[in-house]
């Protein structure tokens, strides 16, 4: 069964591998190796996003936010429970006994570990009645619902990193109509999808609009077409 934990933050450039000054464990917005992670993973690739968070943590092996951004991403991308466990375990042993998800974590902690047990055992997990499911489901989609928000504020902190300002996201109910943007220096399609939907994953519809390839295929200059 697999888990979405709260994902990891959106692509920054990334500069060196040194901690920046001022940078705390609690803060891995700052740091550019946890930031590249979070562009590698937004863009498919996860196994060099897993090379940059084990870096991350080498530096600011206290984080929180680090190891549960590794833990999600050996649980859901890679199929490495137990990487995953471990990781889930250091986050609960740094965040308070009354962190807002810290059930949530513990939760996705007993399923990776049930999945782990499995492994080792050979044996079938036990059946589950249907309305312990239907429960779980409903308290899923409710966590669900919070991460979403935690997403949207996440999305706007590393839009005002980018631009140095705080970021105007479009509302995803009203139709803006057809929009257009011209490329600048440093742009990827990562960072115009951030700029106008406020995500970075929305990036292959901007992709698609305009032929794209990859994004070695942008000039400076370019006119781009913003689907809505």
């Amino acid at each position: 069964m697999k888990t979405t934990v709260l994902p990891l933050l959106l692509p920054l450039l990334i500069f060196t591998g040194l901690f920046p000054a001022g940078c705390s464990p609690s803060e891995p917005e700052k740091h550019p190796l946890y930031l590249k992670a979070a562009q590698l993973r937004s863009e498919g690739n996860p196994v060099e996003a897993e090379g940059y968070l084990r870096r991350y943590l080498e530096r600011v092996p206290d984080s929180a936010p680090g190891h549960l951004a590794l833990a999600s991403l050996y649980d859901e991308t890679l199929g490495n429970p137990t990487s995953a466990l471990y990781h889930y375990e250091e986050y609960l042993r740094l965040v308070p006994e009354d962190a807002a998800d810290r059930a949530t974590v513990e939760h996705y902690r007993q399923l990776v570990r049930a999945k782990l047990l499995k492994e080792l055992s050979g044996e079938p997990l036990p059946v589950v009645p249907a309305a312990v499911l239907a429960a779980e489901n409903r308290q899923l989609r409710r966590t669900n619902d919070q991460l979403k928000r935690y997403i949207q504020n996440q999305n706007r902190k590393i839009a005002e990193l980018l631009n140095g300002a705080p970021a105007s996201v479009p509302s995803p109910s009203v139709s803006s109509g057809p929009r257009t943007y011209t490329v600048r220096q440093g742009d990827t399609p990562g960072k115009i999808a951030q700029r106008f939907y406020g995500t970075a994953s929305k990036y292959p519809k901007i992709m698609e609009a305009n032929h794209l390839t990859g994004s070695g295929n942008l000039r400076v200059g370019q006119q781009l077409i913003i689907p809505e």
